[in-house]
């Protein structure tokens, strides 16, 4: 199974992260719920490892199993940093999982002291159990655990149908994946043979009432789909064991098909006056059954076929520009229905690669907790616009330098407990991530609560490494900019991150080398703000093309509100670059004077174009409003990098380039030149 070594580790690792993050959301909200999550992301992953004939890293995950299984029973909740512990527990798993060498290395979990120390909480499971079952108080909380256990458990049927030749290897994976799914909950299973030959197996019959969704049962097999094919009914939303009569109507079903089963035991759940739960959801209308499949697809296939798709949006803009030259019906009808399929293929191709940003969230809420322990401090780390979609590409360039962010932040930025109670400030720091769209781009924003960036500080230490001259007049931004130089740093201690700047010239080489951009903000005192921002896609966005005097210029479609025509006497007579429409005072930024400094036109009517970002209204005057355009965005050269308006260029059908302009930048700087 060499083949498949690249998608256990994929999946592996998947099962643990989500273990992880159950674990991390316990710890802030003691919910059996989560227990249970990563319960099952625990024994998914050890059904994976004995397929591949890891069998340390599959016991190894089964005493974690146990610990969990402890938990959810109600016996461990006085151990202490038990959380702590099964989070180490992961890590070694992580760590196993990521070697090259995993085959070789995972017999060193043999002689882990892990082992040792999971060993003693499961003799203390057991004990407390025993002791369990001898105290009455304890045992009416473990029947009321149990009872509660039970409201979300539902029963399911599955077939399991192997290739003939697998059932007589006895060393074969099937056989202990039919062993871990039953552990998962109330199990029955029944082996049916051949008729004309009764040492040969046709199929299981397998009946488990558990807390397992259908698709974590169908998961269990999904190394070995090339040997067996499953099928799983949910037959019932609650636990049919526990009603009378199942287990006789079990012995009756052995001897019939797996439609007569369905019937029956369908039959048998009306009869118990509940809610018979679909096999599979249903498309409204149609009355068919629907399943949603996925498969994993390189994502150098997905590249390629996101430039091929870019290319045809740049072919489909010529065949419009022509199809209005020659003002042909049939070649305007064929460019139009060019034009959607191009579009619908664009967008299709376009969500492929987006990923949300929460895939990285996780490790990050591991790492500041893990850092505000070593340090000794407490910190709340809060994170908005989790569901942000970003280029993957992105996502795997962003994680290194929002990860050494935010460790600056707990462990130089946020002060220690006494510093901050001297201050005034609470006690628990705060560090905050924010992400969220702003015209073609992501922001993502981390804040600290802390003791801020010290301008002087930061100043004398580039006076001394000679990185300014003195007397050099610097601009506040311009003196926080210098962290970014290597090996600049203002820290008095080195400790695992040695201070605000050690690294930073990393990270701002890593955004940048995905067209993004990193500012910062900062009062001494009051806390320190990051602003990355990156492109939401190095593709293609729908904007809308405008022009004015002679240049044409794109704005980003989805940041437009409303488009009106006014007369352009209107522009002269406003107070404070203001402009009443619809009863709303909005300012306005004529692109004339701000892009081109042009001669004002000779025309009675303008266009006003309103573009909303996060709140905040801004009106743009252009001379034409030419329609929605797909642009394929393009780098712009060094001197448009200095005009923080502009994000990217796009080729037009005739071959010019128009700029894509940034709304939410024009937004700010509307702003701050308003602000006295």
């Amino acid at each position: 199974m060499a083949q498949y070594d690249e998608m256990f580790r994929e999946e592996a690792n998947e099962q643990l992260e989500i273990a992880e993050q159950a674990l991390l959301s316990y710890e802030s909200n003691p919910s059996l719920e989560y227990i249970e999550e990563a319960f099952r992301a625990l024994h998914t992953f050890k059904g994976a490892a004995h397929i591949f004939s890891l069998t340390n890293l599959g016991d190894f995950a089964h005493k974690i199993e146990s610990i969990l299984d402890g938990i959810r029973h109600g016996v461990l909740f006085d151990e202490p940093r038990i959380t702590d512990k099964l989070l180490t527990y992961l890590d070694h798993l992580k760590k196993l999982m990521n070697d090259p060498d995993i085959e070789d290395k995972a017999t060193l979990v043999e002689n882990s002291n892990l082992v040792r120390e999971i060993d003693t909480l499961s003799a203390k499971i057991s004990d407390k159990i025993k002791q369990s079952d001898q105290n009455k108080e304890e045992a009416l909380l473990e029947a009321f655990i149990e009872e509660e256990d039970q409201v979300n458990i539902s029963t399911y049927y599955l077939t399991i149908l192997p290739q003939i030749e697998i059932t007589t290897e006895s060393g074969h994976p099937v056989f202990n994946i039919l062993e871990d799914v039953q552990e998962l909950g109330e199990a029955r299973l029944s082996i049916q043979y051949h008729p004309e030959n009764e040492s040969a197996c046709t199929h299981w019959d397998l009946y488990i009432a558990c807390q397992s969704t259908k698709e974590d049962l169908e998961a269990q097999f999904m190394f070995i789909d090339d040997d067996v094919t499953v099928a799983c009914y949910k037959v019932a939303n609650f636990n049919l064991f526990k009603e009378m009569g199942f287990e006789e109507l079990l012995k009756v079903l052995d001897k019939t098909d797996v439609d007569s089963r369905l019937t029956e035991i369908t039959a048998y759940v009306e009869s118990l006056k509940d809610a018979l739960v679909p096999e599979e959801s249903q498309t409204e209308g149609d009355g068919k059954n629907t399943k949603t499949t996925s498969i994993r697809v390189s994502t150098d296939k997905i590249d390629v076929l996101m430039n091929l798709v870019s290319e045809l949006v740049t072919d489909q803009a010529s065949l419009n520009l022509l199809s209005s030259r020659y003002a042909d019906p049939e070649l305007e009808g064929m460019a139009e229905n060019m034009d959607r399929h191009i579009r619908q293929l664009r967008d299709i191709v376009f969500e492929m690669t987006l990923v949300p940003i929460e895939r990285m969230i996780g490790k990050f809420k591991r790492m500041v907790r893990d850092c505000a322990t070593s340090v000794g401090k407490e910190v709340n780390f809060n994170v908005t616009g989790e569901n942000t979609e970003l280029d993957k590409t992105f996502i795997d360039s962003l994680s290194d330098p929002i990860m050494h962010i935010l460790r600056n932040s707990v462990d130089h930025g946020i002060e220690t407990p006494e510093e901050r109670t001297a201050k005034g400030k609470p006690l628990i720091g705060t560090v905050n991530l924010d992400a969220y769209y702003s015209g073609a781009n992501v922001h993502i924003e981390i804040y600290d609560d802390g003791r801020g960036l010290s301008s002087d500080a930061i100043r004398s230490k580039a006076l001394e490494k000679g990185l300014i001259k003195q007397g050099e007049n610097l601009s506040e931004q311009e003196v926080y900019n210098l962290i970014f130089l290597p090996g600049f740093s203002t820290a008095k201690n080195v400790t695992e991150v040695s201070g605000r700047g050690v690294g930073m010239d990393v990270v701002k080489k890593n955004v940048e080398s995905i067209r993004g951009e990193i500012d910062i903000e900062s009062k001494e005192g009051v806390g320190t703000k990051f602003i990355i921002k990156v492109p939401l896609t190095l593709s293609i966005i729908d904007g809308l093309l405008i022009r004015v005097d002679k240049a044409h210029y794109v704005l980003p479609l989805q940041t437009i509100k409303k488009c009106y025509e006014i007369k352009y006497e209107l522009l002269n007579n406003t107070f404070s670059d203001l402009l009443v429409l619809d009863d709303e005072q909005i300012p306005f930024i004529n692109l004339r004077d701000e892009l081109l400094s042009a001669a004002p036109p000779d025309i009675e009517y303008t266009n006003a174009i309103v573009v909303q970002c996060r709140y905040r209204k801004l009106v743009i005057i252009a001379d034409e409003i030419i329609g929605e355009y797909q642009a394929v965005l393009k780098p712009v050269g060094e001197y448009y990098k200095k005009q923080e308006f502009v994000s990217g260029a796009t080729i037009l059908g005739d071959g010019s380039v128009a700029l894509v302009l940034d709304a939410d930048k024009l937004v700010e700087q509307k702003l701050k030149l308003a602000t006295p």
